[in-house]
């Protein structure tokens, strides 16, 4: 009984996502502003995507999955990897507006 309720804990945890217990820095190293719906698309990345992803901007150093700092980041690709969910990470993680807002956010903080 013991053994079964470990694996619907890790299934549970795998099926949440690798969000969760962080929170959004204070103030960001970035130098252009963020607009409204980036900085709400920060909030939203630090809270779902940061645990698995590093990014520099959002002050997360999840290694689950891959550093987003590598390179710049397209929204339009961002917003399809959201919906697809590659590898381990779970298919439309967020949505709609939430989605959006996240993509935005992740473009404007890799843009070079």
């Amino acid at each position: 009984m013991r053994a079964a309720s470990a694996v619907a804990l890790a299934a549970a945890a795998l099926l949440a996502g690798c969000g969760g217990g962080a929170t959004a820095p204070a103030t960001s190293p970035r130098t252009t502003p963020l607009s409204p719906q980036e900085r709400h698309g920060r909030t939203l990345f630090v809270r779902s995507c940061g645990a698995c992803h590093e990014l520099a901007d959002a002050g997360t150093h999840g290694s689950a999955g891959p550093s987003l700092d590598e390179h710049p980041w397209r929204d339009v690709y961002v917003r399809e990897v959201i919906a697809s969910g590659p590898g381990l990470m779970p298919a439309e993680l967020l949505r709609g507006a939430d989605a959006d807002a996240v993509a935005g956010y992740v473009a404007a903080a890799t843009k070079r």
